[in-house]
């Protein structure tokens, strides 16, 4: 159980001031701007601490190893943006900090078609159609781009654009967006090389092995910050298609997903969700390789 939550004050005390600033200039709020559409699901119509969970009275919180800037420290922490965002989530369904439980999985369980051991995992799970089909998905909670990194006494150091690195060596891990991400930016200009995890590619990345490494913005700008200093992030790809969005996951027609749902859209209304991106992730300034 978690021992203890840092709660976001300035952004839970200024509720109406947040809510003001994520809207336009033009677009000022009106009093029913939190409300559902009709017909959908209101976090506040989910009976609060009382959904039907695997734990009555629990939320079982899946989750796969703890880095920056998800979870700093443990997921228990609060710390972090998914950390910060499941006690969020949980707060709006009436479940008290100590009423969240935590267990470790991989993301192949958490994707994959099997019964879940949790009632929503928070592992930076890009909603795909594919996946969907396995699993259910909250509405998302982040817009991700996918960012290249290289080592800062590399031979591609210099690089500022996708043909700049053309004949490079690129790391992506396997199961992730990363992979398709980079092969349609770059075809065959690249060797791409896949990974089991983000922290092997980063790793080959500053021994030499490969020359560039792409994963997740947000989690990049971590990595070349606070686990492998000697490397850069140098820009995002392109978008392609429909934008990566990230979702909570549960288990296939789920009956909490509507609720779980209608808490991330009501973060999102009231700006909440922006107080978390702007608090723990910083990727705001990366612009798009070209």
């Amino acid at each position: 159980m978690r021992t203890s939550r840092p709660v976001l004050t300035a952004a839970l005390a200024s509720l109406a001031v947040v809510a003001l600033a994520a809207c336009g200039a033009d677009d000022a709020p009106t009093d029913d701007a939190t409300e559902p559409a009709d017909g959908a699901t209101s976090a506040t119509q989910c009976a609060p601490g009382e959904l039907p969970t695997l734990t009555e009275g629990t939320l079982t919180v899946g989750a796969s190893e703890p880095f920056e800037p998800w979870y700093v420290g443990e997921p228990t922490s609060g710390e972090g943006f998914e950390s910060a965002l499941v006690y969020e989530v949980a707060e709006r369904l009436g479940y008290a900090a100590d009423d969240v439980e935590w267990t470790s999985v991989t993301f192949e369980q958490i994707v994959s078609p099997a019964i879940k051991p949790f009632d929503l995992a928070a592992y930076q799970t890009t909603i795909t159609d594919e996946r969907a089909a396995a699993v259910d998905f909250s509405s998302p909670y982040l817009t991700s781009r996918q960012g290249v990194i290289v080592a800062d006494d590399g031979d591609f150091a210099d690089a500022a654009s996708l043909a700049d690195l053309t004949g490079a060596k690129v790391g992506v891990t396997a199961s992730q967006t990363s992979l398709d991400a980079a092969e349609q930016a770059w075809g065959e200009d690249v060797e791409i090389v896949p990974f089991s995890g983000a922290g092997d590619g980063m790793t080959a990345l500053t021994s030499g092995t490969v020359d560039a490494m792409v994963m997740d913005v947000d989690q990049g700008v971590a990595a070349s910050t606070v686990y492998f200093p000697d490397t850069t992030v140098i820009g995002t790809l392109p978008d392609a298609g429909e934008p990566e969005q990230l979702g909570l996951v549960l288990d296939k027609d789920s009956e909490l997903t509507d609720c779980v749902s209608a808490a991330i859209d009501e973060m999102s209304a009231d700006g909440t969700l922006d107080e978390l991106r702007t608090t723990w992730l910083a990727s705001d300034d990366i612009e798009q390789l070209s």
